[in-house]
Order: structure tokens, then sequence, then C-alpha cells
């Protein structure tokens, strides 16, 4: 179904490069999101260090903290009924339909990091920081997703966020039933003359029901 899925949308964005008028345009864009598009919450996480622990403890060390990273943020986001899209180099992509189940695999997957780097050593350790958004996107499969949603998460997780934190749009709090305490510190920047309004959650354990 996957490959299907993909085919024909490959299919249907080559028919729009190929199309002359606006109206023809018009036309495919709307077959595009009545096929593929859907709302919810994007999630994507960047591991911490990369450039700094691949040049002073060689690449293959940290492909090894990808790999147990991996796995462990596979799990949680299915038991948080999210579907982990795909993993490209240190960074994971992943898609939940509400925004609560979002914030919540964040929160379940540094509680766990946190957990298990207690008994490593440091250059062991695994820590990641994770943009949520929510919105508009096309769905394609289970592999891929495109849209304004997913460009802010991925500029909030790879290039705002550090180690062991969180940041939540305003418009993904917007549609989560978690409450957000007067302590939450909120934010505004400017990536790619796009401005985000989100708030910073650092974390090292699993909270429920508040940020």
């Amino acid at each position: 179904m996957t490959d299907k899925a993909h085919a024909e949308f490959e299919q249907l964005i080559a028919v729009l490069a190929a199309a002359e008028s606006e109206q023809e345009q018009g036309k495919i864009v709307k077959s595009i999101w009545d096929r593929f598009g859907t709302s919810g919450a994007t999630f994507i996480s960047d591991m911490a260090n990369f450039s700094s622990t691949s040049r002073s403890l060689g690449i293959c060390h940290f492909l090894k903290l990808i790999h147990r990273a991996r796995n462990l943020v596979g799990p949680i986001v299915r038991d948080n009924k999210g579907i982990l899209l795909k993993c490209d180099a240190d960074n994971c992509y992943a898609y939940f339909k509400d925004a609560d189940s979002a914030i919540q695999a964040s929160f379940d997957i540094n509680a766990e990091l946190f957990r298990c780097n207690q008994s490593l050593d440091m250059d062991e350790q695994i820590f990641l920081s994770v943009g949520v958004d929510y919105g508009d996107l096309l769905l394609v499969g289970e592999t891929e997703f495109y849209g304004d949603p997913v460009n802010t998460a991925s500029k909030l997780g790879e290039d705002l966020a550090v180690k062991g934190e969180t940041l939540v749009t305003e418009r993904a709090l917007h549609h989560a039933s978690l409450k957000v305490s007067a302590n939450a510190e909120r934010m505004v920047a400017r990536v790619s003359d796009i401005e985000i309004t989100y708030v910073r959650i650092p974390m090292t354990r699993a909270i429920r029901g508040e940020l």
C-alpha cells in the first residue's frame, strides 16, 4: 500500500510539474490534497553533539548511538499511537493524529533516555532535541509527509532545541489538552523567513497533564 501511495503521489507531482495553465495546476493541487491531505501533529527529533562526537570518537561510534536511539524512539512512538515515518541520519520523523500524543511521546522518549543515561559513560549517552507542530499536511503512505508543520517542527527540533528539550508551537498547544504552566518559556524565532511562536519545554522526566 505504501509503495502504491508513493507511486500515485509521484505521478500526481509529475503531472503538476508538466501542467502549463494555472487552472490546470489548481485542479491537480486539489487532487493531491483530496488524496493525501490530512491534519495532525508532526514530531521531528535530532541527536545532540553530532559533529563533536563524530570528530572525537569517530563516525562509527556515533552510528552506533543512532542505531540505539532509533530502537528506543520507534516503540515509544507506536505506544503513543504515532507512526514513525522514517529515520534519516540522526533525525527521526513521526506523525500523530493529535498534538497530545506527539507531546507525550517526546516526554516519554526523553524520560527513557534520562533513565538509560544514568548507567552509561558520557560518551555513550544519547540526548535528543524535539520539535512538535500541528496543522494541515500531505501524508504519503507511512513513510513521508510534507507541509508547513513539517518544516516548522524541523526548524524547532534541528535548529532551535537543545539536548533533552522539546519545543512545541503555540498552534500545536492550541490543539492539545495539556495545560501550560505560567512558568513555561514562550519564545518567538524567525528561521528562513518563517516566524515561529513556540514554548520551550526542558525535559528529563515524563510529566503527564501539565507542561
